[in-house]
């Protein structure tokens, strides 16, 4: 049987070496059952055209091979829930007030009968930055998934149950394993590791107070945060004495973000632009309107956030349930 040899070769081509006699043999044997039932229903031996129904009703050859194969993928679907929460929340949060903020000096610029050089160069970074963000959060819950196939560590399901009743002091390992990722990645992009590359006509670096004062602050509430995460993916359930300690972070986080709005409100800058091509004037506006936008995400996100993170964590320390209202678990992430 000719068609038969060359269907069960096309199948061999994409099966794994230490199966491929195994499952070929299974298979050939099954198909071959099959033509044998329907030559002794007709009497006669079937005709190409007949065996080729039953080689289609099979189905392709790398489907077929496929149906022999393990589940492979990068992750699974255990965990692509969180890391789709984790794409969509970097979007609402980060992104979009991103490109909103740009949009909209884009459109004041043109009322004004005047293009802003600064905000035309603005699409370059952020496409770079949607880019950035997609790559870690793969590549960080890819690394998740590799680890949990050896160790099986997300077999009981955590991940998919709801209880009925929801314990204040039980940690999501959704939230812990998303704000793990985005502590990694801001992380790596504050010590210059993920930076974005430099527009052509214009150098964008953290301004001097920024750098003077800031940096180091950053990197070790990263640091507390991440630590924070790591820990509560694997004791999923508030003490009180982590409470305190995340309380001490949060309380700091809310002294650093409130620094740098005082830095707005005062007429300081986040950022120091260079380039050759700019005027004085429309490096100032860049400035300018870049700590803007950073300064309306700060206060609207990052201080409400860790301020309700701060009282949960007060609760929790001093021996209270904390509050299981929708609006704080929204700005918590619980």
């Amino acid at each position: 049987m000719e068609l038969l040899d060359r269907y069960l070769r096309s199948v061999k081509f994409w099966l794994p070496r230490e199966q491929k006699q195994d499952i070929l043999a299974e298979l050939s044997d099954d198909l071959r059952s099959q033509i044998e039932d329907q030559e002794s229903e007709r009497g006669r031996p079937l005709e190409n055209v007949e065996i080729e129904a039953i080689l289609k009703k099979s189905g392709p050859p790398m489907l077929v091979a496929g149906r022999y194969l393990p589940e492979r993928y990068l992750i699974g679907p255990a965990l692509f829930p969180i890391y789709w929460f984790a794409l969509r929340l970097g979007w609402m949060c980060f992104f979009l007030p991103w490109l909103v903020v740009g949009i909209t000096l884009q459109i004041l610029a043109g009322l004004s009968g005047h293009s802003n050089p600064v905000i035309s160069h603005l699409l370059d970074p952020f496409l770079r930055s949607v880019l950035i963000n997609f790559v870690a959060l793969t590549v960080v819950f890819g690394l998740i998934e590799r680890h949990h196939r050896k160790t099986g560590f997300l077999k009981d399901g955590t991940l998919r149950r709801t209880p009925i009743v929801r314990d204040p002091n039980r940690i999501s390992l959704a939230s812990s394993i998303t704000e793990l990722s985005w502590d990694a990645m801001l992380l790596l992009w504050w010590v210059n590791v993920l930076r974005i590359p430099g527009m052509s006509v214009i150098g964008i670096t953290a301004s001097p107070v920024i750098q003077r004062f800031f940096y180091w602050p950053i990197v070790v509430l990263l640091l507390c945060q991440g630590g924070i995460a790591c820990v509560n993916i694997f004791r999923a359930q508030w003490t009180r004495g982590r409470a305190a300690i995340r309380g001490l972070v949060d309380g700091f986080s809310l002294l650093v973000v409130s620094s740098l709005l005082v830095i707005w409100l005062t007429g300081g800058a986040f950022v120091a632009f260079t380039s050759s091509k700019l005027t004085s004037a429309e490096i100032a506006a860049g400035e300018k309107w870049i700590t803007f936008g950073w300064s309306v995400m700060l206060l609207l996100w990052a201080a409400a956030s860790y301020a309700a993170r701060l009282f949960q964590d007060t609760r929790r320390a001093t021996g209270k349930p904390a509050p299981l209202n929708w609006a704080l678990r929204m700005l918590t992430g619980e």
